[in-house]
């Protein structure tokens, strides 16, 4: 390419072919990730390997199938020192379930195994919070504890907890 024409006839021969105007859904179907990319998740076919919260929690990963472990690490046992911090982390673990299969479900919508398990584990994690408020008082600015009296400045902050 020595001049402007030379670079002009190149991209309008290159990158400026139409011919999937002739067809467009053809051109559809070639963009389309699931025909591009087929495989067990991206046809919708239920993925029965979700671990429990607590795994999924443990090591970052709900999905045993898309779970490598890295050498030989194992993820640390996790272990609370109260009732309180064990509730904690019963609703961290739920949470984090919620989140993932959240996420899941944003692409496999009809996977019912999977919304069945969300709905569970939203109902759980609702649950272990309120036990949780009724004990301890509110987790957020936003908690029905709240009633007569404003409670948000009466629960310990993470720094005076005693262990």
């Amino acid at each position: 390419m020595n001049n402007y024409n030379d670079y002009y006839n190149y991209l309008n021969n290159s990158y400026n072919d139409m011919n999937f105007m002739t067809n467009p859904n053809s051109m559809i179907n070639d963009m389309n990730y699931q025909a591009a990319f087929p495989n067990n998740f991206i046809q919708g076919k239920p993925n029965n390997n979700i671990a429990d919260p607590f795994t999924g929690f443990k090591r970052g990963n709900m999905f045993d199938n898309l779970y490598d472990e890295y050498k030989n690490y194992k993820p640390q046992e996790l272990k609370a020192n109260s009732e309180r911090e064990d509730l904690i982390m019963q609703i961290d673990e739920q949470r984090f379930a919620i989140i993932d299969l959240g996420l899941y479900l944003d692409l496999y919508p009809n996977d019912q195994n999977a919304l069945n398990l969300f709905n569970n584990y939203l109902n759980k994690e609702k649950e272990l919070c309120m036990m949780f408020e009724k004990k301890y008082g509110p987790l957020t600015l936003d908690s029905p504890v709240q009633t007569k009296n404003w409670l948000w400045k009466n629960a310990p902050w993470p720094w005076e907890v005693q262990k």
